[in-house]
């Protein structure tokens, strides 16, 4: 088992795994939950359900943050061997793509929040300030946006571990490994 910290030419290190599978984890969790508030009668457990999902959207945004961090400071694995250019734009593309919606997702429901008039806290331990100024127009485009892209994400996500099955099963290359501990 290799226990770098840093990513190599060869594989990402454990703070990169950490990372992506923490957000991996969470973006989970957070589909779980929308179902849960969605599916529950209780107002009183919506309202909790909600401000949980509120929190770990916010979790979600700390983490992809500290992963593009990691990432700008630290090398990212060559691309296989014999792989072409536009395989490696599209792979490229597709990881910037997740990145974008990852990191817009929780903003556009702490704006969505924010807009309606409906504050976050952070796990009951202390409140999120307002995004944005209450608005009922900015919180229905909000709401639009934020809902798009829970549709847009799990799209790119199959895209994403389609390209890294591929990779294990039919191309037989370490693709998919370097991102395992």
């Amino acid at each position: 088992m290799d226990w770098r910290l840093k990513n190599t030419s060869e594989r990402y290190g454990l703070v990169a795994q950490f990372l992506h599978w923490s957000v991996v984890v969470g973006i989970m969790l957070q589909y779980a939950w929308a179902w849960r508030i969605d599916n529950t009668e209780s107002i009183r457990q919506q309202f909790s359900l909600v401000n949980e999902h509120k929190s770990i959207g916010m979790t979600i945004l700390l983490l992809v943050l500290l992963r593009i961090g990691w990432r700008a400071i630290n090398q990212t694995p060559d691309h296989p061997p014999g792989t072409r250019l536009w395989q490696a734009n599209a792979a490229n593309f597709t990881h910037a793509l997740l990145y974008f919606l990852i990191l817009l997702m929780p903003l556009t429901g702490w704006m969505y929040s924010s807009a309606a008039g409906y504050g976050a806290e952070f796990y009951g331990l202390l409140d999120i300030p307002d995004f944005v100024p209450t608005s009922e127009r900015l919180e229905s485009f909000m709401h639009l946006a934020h809902e798009s892209m829970a549709w847009a994400i799990p799209i790119v996500v199959l895209v994403h571990v389609a390209a890294a099955l591929r990779h294990h099963f039919v191309l037989k290359d370490d693709v998919l490994k370097r991102m395992l501990p």
